[in-house]
């Protein structure tokens, strides 16, 4: 009786996983790139929504920053006062294109000058765009 494994055994099975390896490898990437551009779009549709309902809620003016690092908000009046922060698109290594970086929202929730901005989150081929209304609405593609 023989135990153990004979080299030519030894190399079929590690070509073997060797081919179902590469298969897998560039889907595995093509998911985590989607998965991360989603998650960089859904951050920004909740930061978005939570300041257009701050300024409907406290009937002031809001200023939005866009920028890969850095999200910010802040009611717009005498003196400035940023009420909202965070991380940016970049923290999941998601890139940031913005046709503006700076937009307003009116106290009714309207957008200023706001219409048609479009927010673009890309990661490798993923790509997920969001497009601001003039009523002040932001539509997800």
């Amino acid at each position: 009786m023989r135990r153990g494994v004979t080299l030519l055994e030894v190399i079929i099975v590690i070509t073997v996983v060797g081919i179902i390896t590469a298969l897998a490898v560039p889907r595995v990437a093509t998911w985590t790139d989607q998965r991360a551009a989603a998650r960089a779009a859904r951050e920004l549709v909740n930061f978005y929504s939570h300041a257009r309902m701050s300024a409907i809620f406290r009937g002031s003016q809001v200023r939005l920053e866009f920028a890969p690092d850095t999200l910010r908000a802040a009611f717009e009046g005498v003196s400035d006062s940023v009420f909202l922060v965070r991380p940016g698109p970049k923290r999941h290594g998601v890139t940031l294109r913005a046709s503006r970086s700076v937009i307003r929202i009116y106290p009714n929730g309207f957008g200023r000058g706001a219409a048609n901005t479009k927010l673009v989150v890309r990661r490798g081929i993923a790509a997920e765009s969001l497009t601001t209304s003039r009523l002040g609405r932001l539509k997800r593609w």
